[in-house]
């Protein structure tokens, strides 16, 4: 099968060539569903064309097989492709072979590769780079990412020396190959094991009936949350990183089919995992860093023709401190990896006081091991969860929904007028002319600026601008 590029991936892989002729290795970075493995795909081919080995290298079974599937359907054809593996034949002649860094260092490197591409390339460890790369010192080397930083927000300058963006998010959307999103979230940042609104209850009123992927911090609370789906008639089931795989291909299958709405996990659904018929992430647990942030929300932004647009329900805050998960970023190789990452956190050592980096397993200077802890329960919250727009790019009719929402809510709370519009300007940056108020509420509004322009020595004029920003007219000759 001949691969059809998109025009963007198109020149990326263009761009891509031209780096590796410069530079030996180079990283590719795509938002979620953009298509990353059919870029890496179509570059293989053309090496293959050119009578080169490749060595295809992911970090997990699912992605080996997708991984050679996808080769297998290429120009490449599927007589090329050997996987290394367990429960494969070993076929060490054929040009192009797919295995895992960790099935690498245990059975040996396959001799002779010009090429190799590491899939999700973010999860590579400097060690395993160090080793890939002194086994093959004349190789060029691609790194397919969406998210080019570490687990621990660090990013990747010490593996690529040069990094391609194939697209943005904005491009993406306008083209029709992600979905926009709607985004809840609370009015501060939860703490750990804290979440804003009961994730079984926001489900209901934000997103009942949708597939839905739910992150939760602890494999006992995904256990929980599972149960009490499945008790309000929402089948609901987890995947973990210990769960059997026919466990876990038969809750992915159920999960495709629709007969399964809900799949609790904690981090075992952020990549290899295409379901383009889910359309809402619920986030109910910390997430530091923006990578991570990002592959959780990318799960759902893929196009179905069931959907038009996801749901983003966040219950810890992360949109707070990360944004919109179809904001356009910058990528770096280098110091802040993706642009609005967080700092890292840091942990003081109880035995020797020596500050280092939290997500350490031990402390650097002295060795010491926190002991482990009784998980805690999940803290529920009640907060309300509101709505929020992408600024000025807000449709109208959106707008008008959210003002007319302010208003009735400033009616039932006694509020005045300048509520309304401050709580307007917060989403859509940009005041809203109040077209629907009485006259009663006119007079009270033109009295109040005529007392402060007297009480403050502005001119006779200032009261009547004032009027006219917030009615849109100029207030009545009589009034």
């Amino acid at each position: 099968m001949v691969i059809s590029l998109r025009p963007f991936q198109s020149r990326a892989c263009k761009a891509a060539w031209l780096a590796l002729q410069r530079v030996r290795s180079v990283c590719l970075v795509a938002p979620t569903g953009a298509g990353k493995t059919v870029m890496g795909t179509s570059m293989v081919a053309a090496h293959y064309r050119r009578s080169l080995r490749t060595l295809w290298v992911a970090h997990r079974t699912e992605l080996i097989t997708q991984s050679a599937a996808k080769l297998r359907e290429s120009t490449i054809g599927k007589h090329a492709i050997g996987v290394i593996a367990p429960h494969h034949p070993s076929t060490p002649s054929l040009p192009v072979q797919v295995a895992s860094i960790q099935t690498l260092t245990s059975r040996g490197f396959p001799p002779s590769v010009d090429f190799v591409v590491l899939d999700e390339c973010h999860h590579y460890r400097a060690d395993d780079w160090g080793q890939v790369h002194t086994v093959y010192p004349d190789a060029k080397f691609l790194g397919l990412t969406a998210t080019p930083e570490r687990r621990d927000g660090r990013a990747l300058g010490d593996m690529f020396d040069e990094l391609i963006v194939a697209a943005q998010h904005s491009e993406l959307l306008a083209d029709g190959y992600l979905v926009p999103c709607d985004v809840y979230q609370p009015e501060r940042g939860m703490g750990s094991n804290e979440v804003a609104q009961d994730p079984l209850l926001a489900y209901q009123s934000l997103a009942n009936g949708q597939r839905c992927f739910i992150f939760a911090s602890r494999v006992e609370q995904c256990e929980i949350l599972a149960a009490r789906f499945s008790d309000a008639g929402i089948p609901a089931r987890v995947v973990e990183a210990k769960s059997p795989k026919p466990e876990r291909d038969a809750n992915l299958r159920a999960f495709r089919q629709g007969s399964v709405k809900v799949l609790v996990n904690v981090y075992a659904l952020t990549e290899g995992v295409d379901v383009p018929e889910a359309s809402c992430v619920i986030i109910a647990r910390k997430m530091d860093h923006v990578g991570m942030y990002l592959q959780c929300c990318g799960r759902v932004l893929r196009p179905a023709s069931c959907k038009t647009k996801a749901t983003i329900i966040d219950l810890s805050g992360a949109t707070l401190l990360h944004g919109f998960p179809t904001e356009d970023r910058e990528y770096s190789l280098d110091g802040d990896a993706i642009k609005r990452t967080s700092p890292e956190p840091l942990r003081v050592c109880p035995a020797c006081g020596a500050t280092s980096a939290a997500w350490r397993s031990s402390c650097p200077e002295c060795g010491f091991v926190p002991p482990l802890v009784e998980a805690p329960k999940l803290k529920i919250f009640s907060q309300e969860l509101r709505r929020v727009f992408a600024g000025m790019q807000t449709p109208d009719d959106a707008k008008r929904a959210e003002y007319l929402r302010l208003r009735d809510e400033g009616r039932k709370r006694g509020w005045n007028l300048y509520f309304v519009q401050k709580e307007y300007a917060k989403l859509f940056r940009e005041k809203p002319v109040i077209d629907d108020a009485s006259d009663e509420e006119k007079h009270a509004v033109l009295a109040l600026l005529r007392e402060t322009a007297l009480a403050k020595g502005y001119s006779p004029n200032w009261a009547s601008m004032r009027y006219k920003q917030t009615f849109g007219r100029w207030p009545a000759r009589s009034a």
